[in-house]
């Protein structure tokens, strides 16, 4: 019992005696140090429309808002990036295409990323879908993201998100495929991206954390 009270008497103690504060904790990822970097637009898979483009452009702004002064240079679709640095448009990114891109575009580093769809299922008919366009359906999506390096091909950093979602009004096509509109003025589907982005890129961003500290005597 005399040990008990003891323990709580040195934590009371110790709590009296230290403080807590908010310390600023830089990005885990430091993009500034990797010089000019490429972004090739999004690949969207099991969606028609413009969800490649509202995933890139969110990913840019996301990424320049996290570290300002990084040097992030868009450069379009991967078959016309792969086609200007003479490269077959059939081509993975392997260390002697990303080489040729890095020269082409004078860029020392290269983000692309890929957005899918899939798991589809609406909760009505597709007979209805065809009359009404808007219907609520679940499906599943994921999207990830690399940073390579152009002089040596090697991942520098990599981090996917997937979730499990419910949208109200998704367009859906007669094969049961997602439409997405960047126009479209219901922003359900715009948030959703940009929350996911902003998940993707966490290790961009600097935040603070709570430490203790011992009080000065």
């Amino acid at each position: 019992m005399f040990k008990k009270y003891a323990f709580v008497f040195v934590l009371l103690l110790f709590i009296s005696c230290s403080r807590t504060m908010l310390v600023s904790v830089p990005p885990a990822v430091d993009l500034l140090s990797h010089g000019n970097i490429g972004l090739i637009t999004f690949a969207a898979e099991n969606a028609k429309g413009e969800l490649d483009e509202m995933a890139t452009q969110r990913f840019l702004q996301s990424v320049t808002q996290s570290q300002r002064g990084v040097q992030l240079i868009e450069l379009g679709p991967l078959e016309g990036v792969l086609s200007k640095a003479n490269q077959s448009t059939l081509a993975t990114l392997d260390q002697n295409s990303l080489k040729a891109i890095g020269e082409q575009f004078n860029v020392d580093g290269l983000f692309y990323g890929k957005i899918s769809i899939s798991n589809v299922k609406p909760q009505v008919s597709i007979s209805a879908i065809v009359k009404s366009m808007g219907v609520r359906a679940s499906f599943t999506i994921s999207m990830t993201s690399r940073l390579y390096s152009t002089s040596t091909g090697a991942t520098l950093w990599t981090d996917s998100v997937r979730w499990e979602e419910s949208l109200a009004d998704l367009n859906l096509s007669t094969d049961g495929i997602p439409l997405f509109n960047v126009k479209d003025k219901n922003q359900t589907h715009q948030r959703l991206i940009e929350q996911m982005v902003y998940q993707l890129t966490r290790d961009f961003r600097s935040n603070q954390r709570r430490v203790k500290v011992r009080k000065q005597d």
